[in-house]
């Protein structure tokens, strides 16, 4: 038997939705990859919610996680930078840009779990949970994706938010950077789109 609970079982579900949709359309989401048997049961989990209900529930999360993301702003980034650094002018762009990853970080691992949780409870509620049956692997898928859903988060938070404040910061000219990561995403949905398709026909 599986350990997942219902209501965790019902966010797998709606993650599973989306999931299935990204591949339905043959495109692939770079580290979130699934082997076939976790395909097959994303499927079976996310077919009782219909389009209408997975739009909502992406409209609910969002509005959840926007509210989440203002109170930690106020609540956590401003006091703390107001405390660490009293004076602006005099404040390093590295320290700043570390704190701001850091709360970052803090915000979306917090608040997207809350936020799925809440807009999970709210849109599926009883109905959907009863249409769920829990299956044997469903307490590792759920942790597999959770995983992904982190390791996406360190990199954003860790590696992104830092860079790009760094390089308005110290106004490094970046252009040749950012026309060369220009090309490296186009080609990598490319890949992507490619790799859906083969897989769609080999199925």
């Amino acid at each position: 038997m599986s350990g997942v609970t219902g209501g965790a079982l019902a966010r797998l579900a709606f993650w599973a939705k989306g999931m299935v949709s990204i591949n339905d359309a043959r495109m692939e989401w770079p580290g979130f990859s699934y082997s076939e048997a976790e395909w097959a049961r994303m499927r079976t989990l996310s077919e009782p919610i219909g389009a209408g209900t997975y739009q909502l529930f992406t409209m609910v999360n969002a509005v959840i996680f926007i509210a989440i993301a203002a109170l930690g702003i106020a609540g956590v980034f401003l006091p703390l930078a107001t405390l660490l650094f009293p004076i602006p002018a005099q404040t390093s762009a590295l320290k700043f840009s570390l704190l701001l990853a850091a709360c970052a970080f803090l915000i979306i691992g917090l608040g997207l779990p809350v936020s799925m949780r809440l807009a999970a409870m709210l849109v599926g509620g009883k109905t959907l949970r009863a249409a769920l049956v829990p299956a044997e692997g469903d307490e590792a898928l759920a942790a597999k994706v959770s995983w992904q859903i982190n390791r996406i988060m360190l990199i954003m938070c860790g590696l992104l938010v830092p860079g790009i404040l760094l390089f308005i910061a110290y106004d490094i000219q970046a252009g040749p950077i950012i026309t060369a990561l220009k090309w490296l995403a186009i080609a990598l949905m490319a890949v992507s789109t490619a790799t859906g398709i083969v897989r769609q026909r080999q199925g």
